[in-house]
């Protein structure tokens, strides 16, 4: 008997298994092609527009003191190692201006990322289940499925379209 219902369990399981609807959404592409994505984008792009403007002032600055440093022979040796010394100074300073720059164009752009993501999870969980589908996966993992018999519908475009349309009430 207890052969039997795991033997009519699994039928009912095979049959139910070949009525599954799987999505793929790709959450890169929506984020990007959203609008808010692009907003953020644009956003982002000023900002480092931005940044670039004032670290290369400072580079500027740089060549200046070492073309200054360079040129003036008429600095004794205490002088000259006093100008080395601050010249090394500041191109110390410039690198860990520019590496905070880019730690912190990355921390705000994965912040970013990030709030839009959780939205579009919302987002994709309304469509699932308004269209009744048992599975959604997302892109990058389908990429590493070789074959399924199971027909995988693409939702990225209703997701964005979703997506801009709930921002857009916002």
């Amino acid at each position: 008997v207890l052969i039997m219902f795991f033997l009519v369990g699994s039928c009912a399981y095979a049959i139910e298994a070949s009525d599954l609807k799987i999505g793929i959404v790709n959450m890169n592409k929506v984020i990007n092609m959203s609008n808010e994505g692009k907003r953020k984008k644009k956003m982002l792009e000023a900002q480092a527009r931005q940044t670039q403007k004032l670290l290369k002032m400072k580079e500027e600055e740089l060549r200046a003191m070492e073309k200054d440093l360079k040129d003036n022979i008429m600095l004794n040796a205490a002088a000259k190692a006093q100008k080395q010394s601050e010249l090394n100074k500041k191109r110390q300073e410039f690198r860990q201006d520019v590496n905070k720059a880019q730690k912190s164009f990355r921390q705000d752009e994965a912040r970013h990322t990030s709030n839009i993501f959780k939205d579009l999870v919302v987002v994709v969980k309304k469509i699932a289940t308004d269209e009744k589908f048992d599975l959604v996966l997302e892109f990058n993992i389908t990429q590493s499925i070789l074959y399924t018999k199971y027909n995988l519908v693409d939702i990225t475009e209703k997701v964005t379209a979703e997506y801009n349309k709930i921002q857009s009430l916002k």
